[in-house]
């Protein structure tokens, strides 16, 4: 299960941990594989460290991650998706990452879809 973990990159940058989740592809991905990532953000920001998500381009991976940690850990309203939105213009999170958080999350459906569309399709 962890095995394409020893390829991401580790560390800090600027103070900020590193959490790499280029294992994620975009398309479906198994469950536990946005759990484990959620996690691991989670589990830095629990020892007071500061995290940086990333993918390739931080495009839709890495912000699907941030919108879970953001409605898992800090409790903010998953449909909330405009916070990631304004730091990052080019914010597009594909369909399959949104419904897998869906279910991890137990989020009954809006219309989070069309803002990320619109966003990126405004930038």
């Amino acid at each position: 299960m962890l095995a394409g973990y020893s390829e991401c990159k580790e560390g800090f940058i600027e103070n900020f941990r590193i959490v790499d989740v280029r294992t994620l592809v975009d398309g479906e991905n198994p469950l536990f594989e946005y759990e484990l990532n959620i996690i691991r953000v989670v589990s830095y920001l629990e020892l007071g460290e500061k995290a940086v998500i990333c993918c390739r381009a931080g495009v839709s991976r890495s912000n699907a991650i941030a919108l879970g940690v953001l409605a898992y850990y800090f409790k903010i309203d998953f449909n909330e998706v405009e916070l990631i939105t304004s730091k990052v213009p080019i914010c597009n999170i594909l369909l399959p990452h949104i419904s897998a958080l869906r279910k991890l999350l137990n989020v009954q459906d809006r219309s989070i879809i069309s803002c990320c569309a619109f966003q990126r399709n405004t930038t």
